[in-house]
């Protein structure tokens, strides 16, 4: 899909990735927030399929919202650099666009959003990030903190063996899988979304993911939803926009004591 379609277009970056040896670079939409009052800055790390043109949508409502948005490619993605992916370039990949967020836009108030395989690479990045980049709030989609048992989850139904295959080189090895450094997870306060009929990566990963969680955390589980179902699913959408909402309103309003009661709407 060329950005030209959209409306309004997305701006393209390029986002360079300091340190390496052929000059590196992942390739970015930025949509601006399409309200006077800006809430926030939204950045998504998004799921293993395809590239940023088949996941943007998830998100891109948050700009009519007041929120900037921001989705990029891992290197061996779309249009960013041609490289053959690995655990440790996803994770470089995360700290250079939170390095460039910081830069160029300064928000005072980041969201940051991880999708299946983007879930580990957000939690993973979060634990090497300096301190003064962390965002305000986390949103874990269909979630898992380790690439073995991911594979394990998804092997078990033979029939979605073909979606995992692209997943399969980083499944071998569980060095930059999150739980292998739970320890120096920061504290951010995070909102889980798992569906109960997900068999990619099944709900128990993302249960146990929001279990360990050492900050405010608030799990909401999409009743018979699949896999990132949560913000595609015509039945959950509306409430789960809803709550992502509520609960980044209890993180401004330094409501984090009560943050588990933010997926609790008023009727």
């Amino acid at each position: 899909m060329s950005p030209k379609f959209l409306v309004p277009p997305p701006q393209e970056l390029t986002i360079p990735i300091s340190g390496t040896e052929h000059k590196s670079y992942l390739h970015a939409w930025y949509f601006p927030a399409q309200s006077k009052i800006k809430k926030g800055f939204v950045v998504h790390f998004h799921g293993n399929g395809e590239n940023l043109t088949t996941h943007f949508n998830f998100f891109k409502w948050l700009t009519n919202m007041g929120f900037d948005y921001l989705i990029f490619d891992y290197r061996g993605y779309g249009q960013s650099s041609d490289e053959s992916a690995t655990q440790e370039k996803t994770v470089q990949d995360g700290l250079a666009v939170f390095n460039y967020i910081h830069q160029q836009f300064a928000p005072t108030q980041l969201i940051a959003i991880g999708q299946s395989l983007g879930s580990n690479v957000l939690v993973r990045t979060l634990q090497e990030l300096p301190k003064d980049q962390l965002p305000q709030m986390a949103v874990l989609d269909s979630s898992f903190t380790s690439y073995q048992s991911a594979a394990s989850s998804a092997l078990s139904q033979r029939w979605f063996l073909y979606p995992l295959i692209p997943l399969a080189y980083l499944a071998i090895d569980d060095t930059y899988s999150a739980e292998k450094n739970y320890d120096k997870t920061p504290k951010v306060p995070t909102l889980f979304f798992h569906g109960t009929n997900d068999t990619l990566i099944k709900k128990e990963n993302g249960i146990q993911n929001y279990e360990k969680w050492p900050g405010p955390k608030a799990l909401v589980l999409n009743e018979g939803g699949v896999h990132t179902s949560a913000f595609g699913d015509p039945r959950f959408v509306n409430s789960n926009k809803e709550i992502l909402l509520n609960c980044f309103s209890f993180v401004t309003e330094s409501k984090l004591a009560q943050f588990s009661d933010c997926t609790k709407l008023s009727k």
